[in-house]
């Protein structure tokens, strides 16, 4: 969805683009979808797949390709070798998408990021970790947060009673919200035990689930909430309702956002609700402290720590006038640093400066 997105930003901003992708695949159908230039590519070996190096090279030197973005790790080899096979060479430009596990330091690492001309962490914190477990070269790290398309938000229209009869919401109903796939790491469970505790102290919030479980991996942990809200008596108060890509609803109808993710290395639905001023409680771990500026536009919870996540939504329920600052606070951090008009200005920045 990323890829695809800034294909057609870039697109949109003046450049010839061409996107290569395998057949059938979402990447694929959504650049096609979009609208873009799209070749068909084969499925490469992760590691010292020569053969389609060399195929690559071909059609990057037949498409007068100067410059190559890629996320995904699985490409860096085979782009590597591509390039080295070029006779006319192209710029490699590498978007970091996940955090690194371990040191990458030794030999083999180093030749495989050697060809990357551009590497562009989507936060300070990523960055540092490139610096800390490689020998990749710093003065071509780069920080461009990923950025967010407003207009799909629809902010400034009023929508709130209409999101709220979409998602059959009382109007005058307390709502927290969480948006994502349904997947233990995403932290739907303590969302639900929180808001348990919550009302244990008479706040009888609500609370709105959208998402569906992992393509392919079942419908074990959706059936093991749909269990505990029941177990708990909250079946009047947890709202579970499927992803759709239009998510203006899901903002508009809630009155407080939770990123629950143990992890997150960068949350866009985090992004996301900060365009749209909401108050947010978010992990402190990974990219969402950073995001949240350290706790000035969110509150900051242990992602395993029951009484803290309650703690914070009934901070965020009776101090009305602090959510609200806090919300403005989290918008004007949007508008200066996560919008899709400054992500692209960024990012034609580095484009420019390599192919120049």
């Amino acid at each position: 969805m990323n890829t695809s997105r800034y294909a057609l930003w870039m697109k949109e901003a003046g450049y010839k683009v061409i996107v290569y992708a395998v057949r059938d695949t979402p990447f694929f159908r959504q650049a096609t979808m979009q609208g873009l230039d799209v070749r068909v590519v084969h499925r490469n070996k992760k590691y010292f797949d020569v053969l389609s190096a060399r195929r690559l090279a071909g059609m990057f030197q037949r498409d007068e390709v100067a410059l190559v973005w890629f996320r995904d790790t699985r490409d860096m080899d085979t782009l590597g070798w591509a390039k080295r096979f070029s006779s006319s060479p192209f710029k490699l430009l590498y978007q970091q998408a996940m955090q690194f596990g371990v040191a990458k330091r030794d030999v083999f690492h180093t030749h495989r990021f050697r060809p990357i001309d551009a590497w562009v962490s989507t936060l300070q914190f990523l960055r540092t970790q490139v610096e800390n477990a490689t020998r990749f070269s710093s003065s071509k790290i780069h920080v461009v947060p990923l950025g967010v398309d407003t207009s799909r938000l629809r902010i400034g229209e009023q929508l709130r009673q209409e999101a709220r009869n979409h998602y059959k919401l009382a109007e005058d109903a307390y709502v927290f919200g969480v948006i994502g796939r349904l997947d233990p790491l995403k932290g739907q469970h303590m969302a639900i035990q929180a808001l348990h505790e919550l009302h244990k102290g008479g706040k009888l919030a609500h609370l709105l689930l959208v998402g569906e479980p992992t393509l392919n991996e079942g419908d074990e942990y959706s059936e093991h909430l749909h269990a505990v809200v029941r177990d708990l008596k909250l079946v009047d108060f947890v709202h579970f309702h499927p992803y759709t890509s239009d998510v203006s609803f899901f903002y508009h109808a809630i009155d407080a956002f939770m990123l629950c993710s143990k992890g997150e290395t960068f949350g866009t639905v985090t992004i996301e609700a900060m365009a749209c001023a909401l108050p947010i409680i978010g992990t402190n771990s990974s990219g969402t402290p950073e995001i949240l500026e350290e706790g000035k536009c969110g509150v900051l919870v242990n992602p395993d720590d029951t009484t803290q996540w309650m703690e914070a939504m009934n901070t965020i329920m009776v101090r009305k006038e602090e959510a609200l600052s806090m919300g403005f606070r989290a918008q004007k951090r949007f508008q200066e640093n996560y919008s899709k008009e400054i992500s692209v200005q960024r990012m034609k920045e580095i484009v420019d400066r390599c192919i120049a």
